[in-house]
């Protein structure tokens, strides 16, 4: 058993963990930009929703790109 082989596991675990940040973080970003500008041009809520939305979209296009990619394709683009 090799060094690559003890890594394998290791990166696969990895990959899999950032996954959950892959619909959070989009999210957090968009709907966080959207409440400031929702505070600079005062049209509470609906630039934080529309943010928290295209966030949560793109998140999942994201999410569903990695976990439905095909195995041994290698790290997603």
């Amino acid at each position: 058993m090799g060094t690559d082989d003890k890594q394998k596991p290791l990166a696969e675990a990895l990959n899999y963990m950032q996954s959950g940040t892959m619909i959070v973080a989009p999210m957090l970003g968009l709907g966080a930009l959207g409440y400031w500008l929702d505070g600079r041009w005062g049209t509470k809520p609906w630039l934080m929703l529309a943010g928290l939305l295209v966030g949560m979209i793109g998140g999942f296009v994201n999410f569903f790109r990695f976990v439905l990619r095909p195995p041994g394709d290698g790290p997603p683009r």
